[in-house]
């Protein structure tokens, strides 16, 4: 028992002893450490008002209680500093740097703006380091990777932050050094390293699982030595110029599960074996646009939980399959290409929170999204969507907020469904094809703020309901059927409201309410869309719109004076005031306050001062159709560094055209036509062409030459120089502008023969030449090229001769229908319907004034305008006019369409038959080749022009019957067969019967109804090859009547004034006796009326 107490006494004295040597020293270390990080902290600089940390660290408690401090055994083994707004006294003399037995610093999001210390590298034991965002800019020392046992390393910073590391001497191979790091995070740090360099330097790091080098100024290619990597699951690359294909040997990172390479300027096919790593959980590839790929039938029990493959170039189908991707919880396929319907298979993605196929090809019916619970974000906008939206495929999307099915072809009532969900915040359906009404429907929504529903066909009143949505920031209704009365001071009620678009519906907007100062003050708007609303006049409430963008009155009647108190709205960037009676501006310089404006529309007013104002930013000017008359300024040129679009036309300035337009280098459309412009084309207006796409100089009084110096980078997409005095050939030059849609040169002087340079332009819609003094023949044997796209060709009043070749008529491929109206995009490869894409197509200097509009406005909101803004065709998109004959009449076709087709040969010196080759010509609407030398049979394969709606063979030599087959064009409205020598019967029972009878006339053996006659012997003047005068002549066109008096005043006097037919005959019969007795008579061919008469006249020598 003794020795059991002994044995248990020697116990306790040995720990007694034991405490009593190893607590004073845990003691002692504590007590260091803690007045080290004391001392730090008295020397740190810091915002005491945001930390969170350091305020609270006090000396009289234990330092290993402190935030953001960690011990071990007495040690300070963890520093955690991060977002402390510690500005500054981390110097190379810190006491951090005496914190021997420091694992863990983190320093993170902090404003230090200063170099990193090089003492880092006497913490030799740290592992995890993270100076991310915290201020730190300038190289990054080399006494960093000194720290072998470094796991983690966090340098990153954000791409937008104005500090920056660098890593220049020593370079990215130092990391070799790093053998134990696992996670490697550099995002933002400037490496500017290639491939190869990069990818040997990182592949010896053979147990890193992170890699994280966004926005690191790497070059490509991805070097094949990453793929040494394997036991990596997140890979980050975006934001780097890579300018290589995705490597196949990606496929063998087994363990992955995120892979980031957005924005790398990648380009080949994307291996479709990485979406099927059984790991990957996500993977974003967006913003690649030359990346191409498909999706692959995904696997059953697939990990996928993002997806994103927008902006890129994938296409094809989408898989059934997608359904086997039951964790799928955010899909963005935006801006691909891909088609076809979309699978049924969606609705069994449960787990889906985010989706956004805009802007592919895909058709047919929405499925049904009902199953998917937790769906937030649905957006499916600019496709081919089509079909009526039943109710039930959105009941139970109680999570959703944003809905956007906008451009695509719905019809139908809008379901009902979609008004009653809950948290809905964005509906926008624009441009499809709803009908019915709104009727007083109830939102359920308290918090919609977006509502947008232009550009359908609802009719209708709109609900006065809408007005007591309070939360609303949007309502964009704006052309559709709406009508009525809208009292304006209803969105008093809306505080919120930002935008309101009521235009072009058949509404009448009241703005006549009175100003009580009780009633709640208008809401401060940035975009106010009453276009067609019958104003009558200006709102007064604007006045008081200080915050203003974009202001649309156009085409409500205003009368009077643009008043001065316009000026006041200091961001006005867009003001419309077109189509309406505006007379004067009411002071001057009421414009040039307004210094943020980027469009403005006058057009189609009364205005009639000076020259008018041009803002300094102008991008968009157009002051057509108003009754201005000055002279241009000389130096207008040097004032439009930012001009994209300036229309001057149908006014009456006056003057040359000042060569300073050479100087506007922003140029896409130049529209001076129908004014009073004299002198010559300036020859520098060529040097333009390299981004003009549009230049209209037609309706002057031009003279001289065409230049003939366009450029090879030429990209006229329209050239119009008609009713001009413009003489010499049609320049060679022309040649070069390989994406001429129209050439409209008709009414000038010009002397030459058929363009064949230009069948090389397969983009040509429209060739006009019309009455000038072009002559020989159009064949073209030596060309290869084809006009494939060319439905619209005038060649009348010209001297070309010779037959008409079917070989050039059979390059013209386009002559079918094809539905739209022509126009001409101002900007190539450019969707419109996207803020973002806008300003990558605007100038910078815009940007900037943009960005100080906009500051304050969701990007929502600024996508959804820009839709509204640039899909109406008006500020991107130019639609031309020409002149042609058409059923016997002049006419101005404005918006001409692609499916008009037109050809007019007439009043030249054709000769032979019809070629079979226009016979050919199904969606023809509309044929003339009257006043030529043609003959032959009118050709039974008429009938093939199932389309033609005016056909116009007149004064000419054609003969034998009329086809039967004529009857069958059931569309047919106008025809003129007279002054041939067609025989035979009119044919019966048919439609060509209803045709007046002038359509025959000049037929001599043509007879039955409308024809009165029914009998071959009464003859008409028949046509004969014209003779070519070249002498003066003088019109016996009355003389002959007074001789035939002498011959046969008696028995044929009656006839003669009674019946029209005797008079042509007797009038023949008379012209044939004096030509044979006089021999200084001969016959000539005149036009009056639209028609050819042969007509006696005196040969002079």
């Amino acid at each position: 028992m003794r020795a059991h107490k002994l044995l248990l006494f020697f116990i306790q004295f040995c720990l007694i002893n034991y405490s009593a040597n190893i607590f004073p020293a845990n003691g002692y270390f504590l007590g260091h450490q803690c007045s080290i990080v004391l001392h730090l902290k008295n020397n740190l600089i810091f915002n005491s008002t945001k930390s969170k940390k350091l305020t609270l660290w006090n000396q009289t408690e234990d330092c290993c209680q402190w935030h953001g401090v960690t011990c071990n055994e007495g040690r300070v083994i963890a520093l955690d500093l991060s977002e402390e707004s510690i500005s500054g006294g981390l110097v190379n003399s810190s006491s951090l740097f005496s914190l021997q037995y420091l694992q863990s610093l983190n320093l993170a999001f902090n404003n230090l703006s200063s170099v990193i210390p090089s003492e880092l590298y006497k913490l030799n034991n740290l592992r995890y380091l993270n100076l991310s965002n915290a201020g730190f800019e300038g190289q990054i020392p080399d006494e960093i990777f000194h720290l072998r046992r470094l796991v983690t390393l966090d340098l990153s910073s954000s791409f937008t932050s104005r500090d920056r590391l660098k890593l220049e001497k020593p370079d990215i191979a130092v990391f070799q050094n790093l053998t134990d790091i696992t996670e490697l995070y550099l995002d933002g740090v400037a490496i500017s390293a290639k491939g190869q360099e990069w990818g040997h330097a990182l592949s010896s790091s053979q147990k890193l699982r992170v890699l994280s080098m966004s926005s690191c100024n790497l070059s490509g290619p991805i070097d094949s030595s990453l793929a040494k990597l394997l036991p990596l699951t997140v890979l980050k690359l975006s934001h780097n110029n890579m300018s290589s294909a995705v490597p196949k040997s990606f496929v063998n990172f087994s363990n992955l599960v995120t892979l980031e390479l957005r924005s790398c300027g990648l380009n080949g096919s994307f291996p479709k074996d990485i979406f099927q790593i059984s790991t990957l959980k996500f993977l974003d590839i967006s913003d690649n646009q030359d990346l191409g790929g498909s999706l692959p039938n995904f696997p059953q029990h697939g990990s996928l939980h993002d997806l994103n493959l927008s902006y890129t170039n994938f296409s094809g189908k989408l898989p059934g399959a997608i359904s086997n991707l039951k964790q799928l919880s955010a899909i963005d396929l935006s801006y691909c290409q891909f088609n076809g319907t979309l699978p049924s298979s969606f609705s069994e993605l449960s787990q889906l929170v985010y989706l956004d196929l805009s802007s592919n090809n895909f058709t047919g019916s929405l499925p049904s999204f009902n199953l998917s619970k937790n769906l937030t974000y649905l957006s499916l906008f600019n496709n081919h969507l089509s079909g009526v939206l039943p109710s039930s495929h959105f009941e139970g999307l109680k999570k959703l907020v944003s809905i956007d099915l906008g451009f695509n072809f719905f019809g139908g009532s809008l379901p009902s469904s979609l008004l009653k969900l809950p948290y809905l915040r964005e509906l926008k359906l624009p441009f499809n094809q709803f009908n019915g009404s709104l009727d007083e429907f109830v939102i359920a929504s308290p918090l919609l703020e977006m509502l947008d529903l232009c550009n359908n066909n609802i009719r209708g009143p709109i609900p006065m309901s809408i007005f007591n949505l309070r939360t609303l920031r949007v309502i964009q209704l704006k052309s559709n059927k709406f009508n009525g009365t809208i009292q304006l001071d209803k969105i008093r009620k809306l505080s919120n409201l930002i935008e309101l678009g009521l235009s072009h519906n058949n509404l009448s907007v009241d703005i006549n309410f009175r100003d009580d100062h009780d009633l709640s003050p208008f809401p401060h708007m940035t975009h106010i869309m009453l276009a067609s609303c019958k104003l009558r006049r200006i709102p007064s409430f604007l006045i008081n719109q200080s915050i203003l963008i974009y202001l649309d009155l156009s085409d409500n009647g205003i009368e009077g004076p643009i008043p001065n108190w316009i000026s006041q709205l200091g961001y006005l960037a867009h003001l419309n005031l077109s189509k309406n009676f505006l007379t004067h501006l009411q002071e001057s310089n009421t414009l040039v306050r307004l210094t943020n404006l980027l469009l403005v529309d006058l057009s189609s007013n009364q205005l009639q001062e000076s020259f008018p104002f041009i803002p300094s930013f102008i991008t968009h000017l157009d002051y057509s159709n108003n009754r201005f008359n000055s002279v241009i300024p000389m130096d207008i040129g040097n004032h439009l560094p930012f001009m994209n679009f300036l229309s001057l036309s149908n006014n009456s300035f006056q003057g040359q055209i000042p060569e300073s337009f050479c100087n506007a280098s922003s140029l896409l459309l130049l529209d001076l036509s129908l004014n009073n412009f004299v002198g010559m084309i300036p020859m520098c207006i060529t040097k333009l062409s390299n981004t003009l796409k549009v230049l209209h100089f037609g309706g002057n009084k031009l003279q001289g030459y065409i230049p003939n110096t366009l450029p090879t980078s030429c990209t006229l997409k329209l050239l119009d120089l008609n009713d001009n005095l413009l003489e010499g050939t049609i320049p060679k030059s022309l040649a070069n502008c390989q994406k001429l849609q129209v050439l409209n040169l008709q009414k000038n002087l010009l002397s030459d023969r058929f363009p064949c340079f230009l069948t090389n332009i397969s983009t040509l819609r429209i060739m006009d030449l019309r009455s000038n003094k072009l002559h020989g023949s159009i064949g073209c044997p030596r060309s290869s090229g084809d006009w494939e796209m060319l439905h619209v060709v005038d060649l009348a009043s010209n001297n070309f001769s010779g037959a008409i070749p079917g070989a050039l008529l059979n390059t013209w491929k386009a002559m079918k229908p094809e539905f739209g109206h022509l126009f001409f995009d101002l900007v190539d490869y450019y969707d419109q319907k996207n803020f973002k894409d806008l300003l990558t197509h605007t100038n910078k200097s815009i940007v900037a004034i943009l960005a100080k509009l906009v500051t304050n406005v969701p990007r929502s909101i600024l996508d959804q305008t820009s839709s509204d803004n640039y899909n109406t065709g008006e500020l991107s998109r130019y639609q031309d006019s020409i002149i042609i004959t058409y059923k016997g009449k002049q006419i101005k076709l404005v918006r001409i369409q692609r499916a008009f087709t037109y050809v007019d040969m007439s009043s030249n010196n054709f000769e032979g038959p019809i070629p079979n080759e226009l016979m050919q010509f199904k969606g023809l609407n509309a044929l003339n080749l009257s006043n030529n030398a043609l003959s032959g049979h009118v050709p039974s394969s008429i009938g093939n022009l199932k389309n033609l709606e005016s056909l116009d063979l007149s004064n000419n030599s054609f003969n034998g019957e009329i086809p039967t087959e004529l009857a069958s064009l059931s569309f047919l409205a106008y025809l003129n067969l007279s002054y041939n020598h067609l025989v035979g019967e009119i044919p019966k029972g048919t439609q060509v019967q209803s045709f007046d009878a002038d359509s025959f006339e000049g037929n001599e053996e043509l007879f039955g109804p409308p024809l009165t006659h029914n009998c071959s012997n009464d003859e008409v003047p028949t046509p004969e090859t014209p003779h070519s005068h070249t002498e003066s002549s003088i019109d016996w066109t009355f003389l002959s009547v007074e001789l035939g008096c002498i011959f046969g005043f008696g028995i044929f006097i009656l006839p003669l004034i009674f019946w029209s037919r005797w008079r042509l005959w007797y009038s023949k019969r008379v012209d044939e006796m004096l030509h044979r007795i006089i021999p200084q008579l001969d016959f000539a061919y005149q036009h009056r009326g639209g028609k050819r008469y042969k007509i006696l006249v005196w040969r002079t020598k």
